[in-house]
């Protein structure tokens, strides 16, 4: 770099290839007339540090702790029925957005708080079904630069009747109000992903042997 004023890598590995052949190999020439090649190193030369990162285990704990409340009812034997569940999930490391970026973070990820609701009809040879699922924000990994998955729920169906024994028709549809998923950094609108939601439906026959 001295010698040829410059820091243009392929100028400094043409000068070194034509000045130093006993520490380097030329294998051809670029369209531009600079020679290509390998460049070796040599005992006499100066030691080079390298500076070599692995990841390690961590001696930090944390704690979780929560509530999950269940109830299942059947109506009598009207056929209809309810499920509901909540869960409620607390962690002792979370991750603070007003931090200094540079500093990173332990913290617990995936801890959110969830919720199912189930309708259903069971009796006389027809199944029905139709549930809510739910889950809130949560922190998913990031030590510096957090993520975050924000709260999602959607609706599902389901029927079935039963035509003759081993025999039944079925209707399905997951998602029914479309719902999409989105994600974002420190800010809400910093969104690392947005997923748009679409309705799936299916329809059949099945048989059981």
């Amino acid at each position: 770099m001295a010698a040829l004023g410059t820091t243009d890598n392929l100028r400094v590995r043409d000068y070194i290839l034509r000045n130093f052949p006993a520490s380097s190999q030329v294998t051809g020439m670029s369209d531009s007339g600079l020679l290509t090649g390998n460049i070796f190193g040599l005992p006499q030369d100066d030691l080079f540090n390298f500076q070599l990162s692995q990841p390690f285990n961590s001696d930090q704990t944390a704690n979780i702790n929560g509530w999950e409340f269940a109830i299942q009812h059947r109506l009598w034997e009207t056929g209809f029925g309810v499920i509901l569940n909540y869960t409620i999930v607390n962690g002792d490391a979370k991750y603070d957005n007003a931090l200094d970026p540079n500093i990173g973070q332990f913290a617990l990820t995936g801890l959110s708080d969830s919720a199912n609701a189930v309708a259903y009809y069971d009796k006389n040879g027809i199944q029905a079904r139709v549930a809510y699922n739910w889950r809130g924000e949560f922190y998913n990994g990031g030590a510096f630069d957090p993520t975050y998955v924000e709260a999602y729920g959607q609706v599902d169906a389901s029927a079935s009747a039963e035509l003759k024994k081993g025999l039944a028709v079925f209707v399905e549809a997951i998602n029914l109000t479309g719902e999409g998923r989105r994600g974002h950094r420190r800010s809400d609108n910093f969104v690392t992903f947005a997923q748009p939601g679409y309705a799936r439906y299916s329809a059949g026959l099945r048989f059981t042997f």
